[in-house]
């Protein structure tokens, strides 16, 4: 009896068992998991995400990246023990989404821009929300308090400094890869990025509605009714759109929406490791930071609202939906940023050339 206990095979055979029977018990319950997760998607996600996407795979594919890791490398030993060709991906891990750093980190790795402990380092920090989720959907369209949203967003922002501050790499360890970063046209660039934007994408929306269905099975079945006041944790750990939007009716919602932000929930964890697939960089270390940057992230909030004065709607039994975000006057500035990157890292034409 112990030994078939101890087959973990068997374990996953009796899980899916049971999670066929919910579906043949409540279908209608999983179809409004899916259709809730469909407006996520196209709400919130792919408008937010998609851009950031196209940028963090153009950065690495057209060797942008590359020069300009060069003049950051100083800053980035100094600040996280890695070297330069970091700098971007932490710009656009803390800007772009969730899945953005683990894809940027992911690609860089497989060009030979960064060493297996310096990626590994990154990963461990530069999976974090975006400030179009996190001040938009979050703070604007769930809370309805724009400045509580930039206060989740400093407190998970700090907490990832912490992280990345803290448990580095020797700053003497770092070595340049031998592996050459390959020069590619813009265009050729441009194509790659948003094929490789598209198929982030997909499987992006493909695990938010695998959890957002899990979730109403959850409900319809009453476990979310037997947990009783942790139920608000079950979508925290799990998806964290759906976590933060039941966080919002919680008494102590500043304390959970820091965790669930920062944890990300299962459903971020599967798209990192979609994102690392073929790669040896998912480690026991990536967990153990995601849950400590979810303590850490409670912790910020919890302090940041006691010393910025902000005021919190009341919500009523039920949880708001997430609102599409339209316009980012932020990101929009980050955008231009770097644009203007982009143009001091082109090399001038030499003098001769310039007067043919």
């Amino acid at each position: 009896m112990l030994r078939i206990l101890a087959r973990p095979r068997l374990w996953l055979a009796a899980v899916l068992a049971l999670f066929g029977y919910a579906l043949l018990a409540w279908p209608h319950a999983a179809a409004a998991g899916i259709r809730r997760g469909l407006s996520v998607c196209g709400g919130v996600l792919i408008p937010s995400l998609f851009p950031f996407l196209v940028l963090s795979h153009f950065l690495i594919r057209s060797g942008v990246a590359a020069a300009l890791g060069r003049r950051l490398s100083p800053v980035t030993r100094v600040l996280f023990g890695v070297s330069g060709a970091a700098a971007p991906i932490v710009l656009l891990s803390l800007i772009g989404g969730y899945p953005t750093g683990a894809t940027a980190v992911a690609a860089a790795y497989r060009n030979g821009a960064l060493a297996k402990e310096e990626a590994r380092h990154l990963l461990r920090f530069c999976v974090c929300g975006g400030p179009a989720f996190i001040v938009g959907a979050v703070g604007t369209g769930l809370v309805g308090n724009t400045r509580f949203g930039w206060i989740l967003f400093a407190a998970h922002l700090l907490a990832a400094l912490v992280i990345g501050a803290i448990g580095g790499p020797s700053r003497r360890s770092i070595t340049p890869s031998s592996v050459s970063t390959p020069t590619v046209s813009p265009a050729a660039a441009l194509v790659g990025a948003v094929t490789a934007a598209c198929e982030t994408s997909l499987s992006v929306c493909g695990f938010v509605l695998t959890f957002s269905a899990l979730l109403s099975l959850a409900d319809a079945c009453g476990l979310s009714a037997l947990l009783g006041r942790f139920a608000v944790w079950l979508p925290c750990l799990l998806e964290v759109s759906s976590g933060c939007a039941a966080a919002c009716t919680h008494p102590a919602a500043p304390l959970i929406l820091g965790f669930a932000l920062g944890f990300g929930g299962l459903s971020v964890h599967c798209q990192a490791a979609a994102a690392l697939y073929g790669t040896d960089l998912m480690s026991p270390s990536f967990f153990t930071a995601r849950l400590a940057h979810g303590l850490l992230g409670a912790l910020f909030s919890f302090g940041l609202c006691l010393l910025v004065p902000h005021s919190l709607p009341t919500f009523g039994g039920s949880a708001p939906t997430v609102q599409p975000v339209a316009v980012s006057v932020p990101l929009s500035a980050v955008l231009f940023l770097l644009c203007g990157i982009w143009m001091l890292t082109v090399p001038p034409k030499s003098t001769a050339s310039s007067s043919r």
